[in-house]
């Protein structure tokens, strides 16, 4: 039996056979079992809210939800300082701080969004007992709490761009741990960045389809 119900756009996928189906990848990037109940609760919620507002691509089927936004968000996991707190950068529908903060409920996640319509969307998920602020826009002068102790971002803006946007936070020495694709594009990026940047890049075993994935840490 297939896992996917056919008429996804009116019923809610198997999720739960579904991430039965990709447990080896779970299993491997850390999660253990009595996450996937989270996850389960995340996943139905994401995917009934996208019914109504753009969280992302509605002709997605459920199986590349998972590999394309889950598990790649989950392929930080293992690499995630042991820190407070996390502020996530565009978080949209959720990735990659909603996972993270699932597998990691000691640490709080600042969750920056501009759109309002999101917001709410991420606002409603403060019940599945996740440590989570949605904060809204990133502040026009570049300045994140003190308190904040990593910053994260995927599928957001180039390098350069989010160093300006956090450039206050940045003078304060503030770390980053960027999600990103190919390697000639990171070295792309970061050669536009002005100023002195000490970069290093970390490989990852891609999941699925993906040809590179990489973390960037600053």
């Amino acid at each position: 039996m297939n896992p996917t119900i056919e008429d996804s756009s009116d019923r809610m996928p198997q999720w739960c056979e579904l991430l039965d189906a990709v447990s080896p990848a779970l299993e491997k990037l850390g999660v253990t079992e009595s996450k996937r109940a989270g996850l389960v609760s995340y996943l139905t919620r994401l995917w009934a809210e996208n019914q109504r507002i753009n969280l992302f691509s509605r002709k997605m089927t459920p199986e590349r939800l998972i590999e394309d936004h889950l598990l790649d968000s989950l392929l930080g996991l293992s690499s995630l300082p042991r820190v407070e707190v996390v502020a996530d950068l565009g978080t949209g529908g959720g990735f990659p701080a909603i996972p993270l903060a699932l597998c990691r409920p000691r640490t709080r996640f600042l969750l920056y969004e501009k759109s309002p319509l999101k917001c709410r969307f991420l606002a409603s998920l403060a019940d599945l007992q996740l440590q989570i602020e949605v904060v809204g826009p990133l502040p026009a002068d570049g300045s994140l709490p003190r308190e904040v102790d990593l910053v994260t971002a995927r599928a957001f803006k180039p390098i350069a761009v989010i160093l300006e946007l956090t450039r206050e936070y940045r003078r304060r020495n503030g770390a980053y741990m960027l999600y990103k694709a190919r390697r000639a594009k990171i070295d792309e990026e970061l050669a536009a960045v002005r100023g002195n940047c000490q970069a290093r890049i970390q490989a990852l075993e891609p999941i699925g389809e993906a040809e590179e994935r990489h973390l960037v840490w600053l």
